[in-house]
């Protein structure tokens, strides 16, 4: 099923924004087995999963050069978003599958230890959303990147014309350079003329 720029854009965006949101969140909740830790701690995406940010933004980044890249920053921009997203897809189902690693890492860094204290952690909603948000990000990304091959890049308006005229001892003349000898550079871009 190949997917045009707009619905590429919905399908990696939508699940990006989402996924950015629910870091926010606690993923998971437990206790240590620790007399200085005392009652349950959350543990927030972000803070479980810092990295998950950084590939999100990756991803989006990379979206934005598959839709206006041509065709071999295209083809870089499609491994890099497929990679991201993966890699975000990955710490976050880390977390929602081992809460208790999560917990205890958490505790630790809470009471300035280089080991983790033993702990109990389960997975919240928001954890098992993420999980779910992060694999439709992935799937999007795979979609978007395998969609990018049939697209075009941007109008030719965007792409270097041809080599300005040269002025005196090959010296390159720009548009400035006509606009100060009383010419107009805009003409040449308007329609029907050439």
């Amino acid at each position: 099923m190949r997917l045009s720029k707009r619905y590429a854009a919905l399908v990696v965006l939508v699940p990006a924004a989402l996924a950015l949101l629910l870091t926010t969140r606690p993923w998971a909740v437990g206790e240590a087995r620790d007399v200085l830790s005392a009652g349950s701690t959350e543990v927030t995406g972000g803070a479980a999963a810092p990295g998950v940010v950084g590939l999100v933004v990756v991803t989006v980044l990379a979206l934005l050069g598959l839709m206006t890249g041509g065709r071999v920053i295209r083809a870089v921009s499609a491994v890099v978003i497929v990679l991201a997203a993966a890699g975000a897809a990955a710490l976050t189902l880390l977390v929602a599958l081992r809460p208790v690693d999560a917990v205890s890492a958490a505790v630790a860094k809470e009471l300035a230890r280089t080991t983790a204290p033993d702990a109990t952690g389960t997975t919240t909603f928001w954890g098992w959303a993420a999980a779910v948000v992060s694999v439709a990000l992935l799937v999007g990304a795979i979609a978007a990147a395998l969609s990018s091959r049939s697209w075009a890049g941007l109008s030719s308006r965007y792409e270097r014309g041809s080599r300005p005229e040269s002025g005196p001892r090959g010296q390159v003349r720009s548009a400035w350079d006509e606009l100060s000898d009383g010419g107009d550079p805009t003409l040449r871009d308007s329609p029907g003329q050439t």
